[in-house]
């Protein structure tokens, strides 16, 4: 993060020194961010994959993506998790890049190295509904890793991400709400859309968690605030989302998409709160803001908040490994406490 989203981070949060009564590490719950792996298998791609959105996706991958993406970045970052050991792990999309049947079983196979269902939170983005595809030969093999926990018993009967999203996962005190933006769209566009029937299972969702004294991490792919992507890449109903969140408040927005870092804010009614997006995971990276990078926030409750403590990793080209980055404190309104 540059230090323009630093700056922003403190105007979107209150900052206040820490002292040891007002902290119990041993309740301190670690969650790692990461997005937009995109595992490629276009050597796979048939001439019939080609007669669709797919076929610019390809000349893109062929002419761009390919230079700029680099599938050994997540052997060594996977290596990088096993070193930081985060409690839990949430992904915002875009494992795979033409939504290929090859690219999804290359995602869960990367999947089943960093973490069990039980570990890693998982949630589309747009590249992974790139086009209609057959939910038996894509999504589900990822299956269990969006599941959420009420969902555990029924997975085998859910056939779409309309039924299964928005989505729930209790980590202690901790609480992970999927939502689903990806939507398969026109040519040269990569909008995505919450949609009035998750809005409406949001809105239970969030009322169930109000007063619960947990922290609500809202994970979601396209960026929910203004300024990030550009209209065609855009959250179309971003307003709605975010006058959601105002009523009924979240702790911390995580989301990917814009393959790069960008940081921000929403209403919510204890006051601002952060919402932060990460670089590809498996972005080379042109310029810092989109190299490839992960974030770990190490969060706390406390007596009038909760306290976290962000972790950049980002990786180092010249020695070939993830180092440690930027550090951030914050101190997050305790809305549901």
């Amino acid at each position: 993060m540059t230090s323009t989203s630093a700056n922003t981070a403190k105007a979107n949060s209150s900052c206040t020194p820490r002292t040891h009564d007002d902290v119990d590490d041993s309740k301190s719950f670690v969650v790692a961010h990461l997005s937009d792996p995109h595992f490629a298998r276009v050597d796979q791609i048939n001439k019939g994959d080609l007669f669709s959105k797919r076929f610019f996706g390809y000349l893109r991958w062929k002419l761009k993506r390919r230079l700029e993406q680099s599938p050994e970045l997540l052997t060594i970052l996977h290596k990088d998790l096993q070193r930081t050991k985060p409690d839990h792990i949430a992904i915002t999309g875009d494992l795979t890049q033409l939504s290929l049947p090859a690219e999804f079983t290359a995602a869960r196979d990367w999947l089943q190295t960093i973490g069990t269902p039980e570990q890693v939170t998982v949630i589309p983005g747009n590249h992974d509904t790139y086009v209609k595809t057959l939910w038996d030969q894509t999504l589900f093999h990822w299956l269990d890793y969006m599941l959420a926990d009420t969902q555990s018993q029924q997975g085998g009967s859910i056939t779409s991400l309309d039924e299964l999203f928005p989505t729930l996962r209790i980590r202690k005190r901790i609480a992970l709400v999927g939502v689903n933006t990806a939507r398969p769209s026109a040519v040269h566009l990569a909008t995505g859309s919450v949609g009035e029937g998750q809005l409406k299972k949001l809105e239970t969702i969030l009322k169930q968690l109000d007063g619960q004294r947990l922290f609500r991490i809202i994970l979601i792919h396209h960026p929910p605030i203004p300024g990030v992507v550009s209209w065609r890449r855009s959250l179309t109903d971003a307003p709605a989302l975010q006058a959601m969140i105002e009523r009924y408040g979240a702790e911390l927005i995580l989301f990917g998409h814009a393959h790069k870092t960008a940081h921000g804010g929403l209403a919510t009614p204890a006051g601002l709160i952060p919402a932060i997006g990460v670089s590809a995971a498996s972005s080379l990276g042109g310029s810092d803001e989109r190299r490839s990078r992960y974030y770990l926030y190490t969060i706390t409750p406390s007596a009038a908040a909760w306290l976290v403590h962000m972790d950049e990793r980002v990786f180092a080209p010249a020695l070939h490994q993830f180092v440690a980055g930027r550090q951030l404190e914050l101190t997050i309104p305790a809305g549901s406490r």
